[in-house]
């Protein structure tokens, strides 16, 4: 029987005060908010709940200094969310730190199957 290789994962998750602040699945729901410009419908193509939704933007919006999501109440035109610049700024910082981190783990899963 063959030797099953033995594979490393990393999830990155930042926290502030214990709370995560931007993990995978923010990082899916700011994406999906920039797509789709609605939180129902990033909630839908997520397949959670919209109230799971509010909560992760308004925790995420409490934590940093700046508001990562901006949220417009409906009216004649309807209602719509939006990333702020700086909720595209922490996305940047967030995708290299993924980078980065894939890079090390990428070594050490090379490393631990010699």
């Amino acid at each position: 029987m063959p030797l099953a290789m033995i594979e490393v994962e990393c999830h990155i998750s930042i926290k502030k005060y214990g709370v995560a602040f931007i993990n995978p699945l923010k990082t899916q729901l700011l994406n999906e908010i920039k797509k789709n410009g609605s939180l129902s419908s990033a909630a839908k193509s997520m397949e959670i709940s919209y109230q799971h939704v509010w909560t992760m933007i308004d925790e995420m919006n409490r934590i940093a200094p700046s508001p990562l999501v901006m949220k417009q109440r409906g009216g004649a035109n309807g209602g719509g969310t939006a990333i702020s610049g700086y909720g595209e700024r922490v996305l940047r910082e967030y995708l290299i730190i993924q980078s980065e981190i894939k890079k090390v783990v990428a070594q050490i899963n090379v490393e631990i199957n010699l």
